[in-house]
């Protein structure tokens, strides 16, 4: 049943803070202060102490910080291995890839197109088991096969400019082939419209023969990318039943895919449209 919940108010506090946001402000937080309180950071963050607790352990055991009777302290190493690791992707990026492997289950066949925030969340899929990953992009196919739990295939077809993708007929005829439960693609721009656009027409093909092989599309698009087009159309926003960003962009753009009823997810809020 579609409900239509354009007239209904809302804010962010209405909506449940994803741990990895928590995570980044117990981070900035300790940076400042050096030291924080469990009380304190359940009051400013409006969970549990029980929640709070459980973000302490994981820091503790990412080696950010140690904990105390009451709280925690910084540890001197602050940078977690996975920034040492690719110290070139952006943090927002990196968010964007966090949300997006809570969607995914032990045992799901995905694919992954290209881009940074696919190679981030095809890193991060070592925590996972059983995973089969569809690819056209190259460091994806490469990181996976490293990873015994998991399995990769590589879509065939021509090598892109970019040295790292596979694009062309016989990539949209291979990808034909499969069945996956959930599609993430990187798209490049979201404009004022909602109209979807990215980087080649290579790009836009392989992504729509996806999307009939996909029961579930999710577009990955970094806040920066919003209010701008890149060089090919897509479609529209429609297209997708979810979209993942960084939650920089505009409570105007939050309200049109609210209303569209389509799931936006930052690593903040979640914004779900379809009861």
């Amino acid at each position: 049943m579609i409900v239509k919940r354009a007239a209904i108010p809302y804010s962010y506090d209405q909506f449940v803070m994803f741990a990895v946001e928590r995570n980044r402000i117990i981070k900035n937080f300790l940076r400042e202060n050096r030291q924080v309180e469990v009380h304190a950071l359940s009051s400013m963050l409006n969970v549990s102490e029980v929640t709070i607790r459980r973000d302490l352990e994981k820091l503790e055991r990412d080696g950010i910080l140690t904990r105390t009777h009451g709280g925690a302290v910084l540890r001197e190493i602050e940078e977690s291995v996975q920034v040492e690791k690719n110290p070139d992707v952006s943090q927002d990026s990196r968010e964007i890839a966090s949300v997006a492997l809570n969607m995914i289950e032990d045992g799901d066949v995905i694919m992954l197109t290209g881009g940074d925030i696919c190679d981030c969340i095809a890193r991060r899929i070592v925590e996972k088991n059983g995973i089969t990953v569809l690819t056209n992009y190259i460091p994806v196919a490469t990181e996976i096969a490293r990873q015994p739990a998991n399995r990769v295939v590589l879509l065939g077809g021509d090598v892109a400019d970019d040295g790292r993708s596979l694009y062309g007929s016989l990539s949209v005829a291979n990808l034909r082939r499969f069945h996956v439960n959930r599609l993430f693609a990187e798209v490049e721009g979201i404009d004022e419209n909602l109209e979807v656009s990215v980087a080649s027409h290579e790009k836009a093909e392989l992504i729509e023969a996806a999307m009939e092989s996909a029961e579930e599309k999710i577009l990955l698009c970094l806040g920066d990318n919003f209010n701008r087009n890149a060089f090919f159309r897509l479609g529209s926003l429609k297209l997708a039943d979810k979209v993942i960003t960084n939650p920089s962009i505009s409570d105007e753009y939050k309200h049109q895919i609210f209303v569209r009823n389509i799931q936006l997810h930052t690593s903040i809020n979640v914004f779900e449209g379809r009861v």
